[in-house]
């Protein structure tokens, strides 16, 4: 097992948290700590993107974002109008800003390239950013599902966000089906469908990954 590989759940929490987070590989080989999007990258889906379609030697058959299939998740709209004003809360402020341009130009490339739907952004609206201590009567399941239950945010080329006809747990249903299709052609498709990792020989091998490839486009 890759020693560079963790559980999606254990990313995704660090991604929120605003404390420094311990982080385990799954073959517990490695430790790192890490610390919450805001203080790096509050959106880190265009350096995603960016890496898989500069990789081919993991990602060959990625050739562009109409290859990708990409679910973009939020960590909900910050508090920081309902407080006074911190240097921690500017901080916040700039990083939505940041998310919130990310998002624009990650939308504008699948649009501009006929694959609008191989992208969806999740983000709880309204008030969902507020401290927890205002909301610890609602359980984390009840809350999960009024944010799934709202309309999906899409952002649009020079008018701002607009909401969609279909919720955000309509949306991830459809993607949910499009890996399913992916995976039903890869069953029958005679090339590969991950680059196999080979073993360490030597301190400089290059590490390999244990990513996918989402492609439409290779032969089968």
């Amino acid at each position: 097992m890759d020693t560079c590989d963790f559980l999606m759940s254990d990313v995704c929490g660090a991604t929120v948290a605003h404390r420094a987070v311990e982080l385990r590989s799954v073959d517990g080989r490695t430790r790192t700590t890490d610390v919450g999007g805001d203080v790096a990258m509050n959106n880190p889906t265009a350096a995603a993107i960016t890496h898989v379609l500069n990789n081919k030697q993991e990602f060959p058959f990625s050739v562009g974002v109409n290859d990708l299939l990409v679910v973009s998740l939020g960590n909900g709209e910050s508090d920081s109008g309902t407080v006074n004003l911190t240097p921690s809360s500017f901080v916040k402020i700039v990083g939505c800003g940041v998310s919130d341009m990310v998002d624009q130009a990650v939308s504008m490339a699948f649009s501009q390239s006929g694959s609008k739907s191989n992208y969806i952004r999740i983000q709880g609206q309204g008030h969902f950013g507020k401290k927890k201590k205002d909301r610890k009567s609602e359980s984390e399941s009840a809350m999960a599902d009024e944010m799934l239950n709202q309309k999906s945010v899409e952002s649009v080329l020079f008018q701002g966000k607009k909401l969609a006809q279909a919720s955000n747990l309509e949306k991830l249903d459809n993607f949910a089906s499009e890996l399913v299709d992916e995976q039903d052609r890869r069953s029958t498709c005679v090339l590969p469908a991950v680059v196999l990792k080979q073993a360490a020989t030597s301190a400089s091998s290059p590490r390999t990954s244990s990513s996918t490839i989402l492609s439409s486009n290779s032969s089968c």
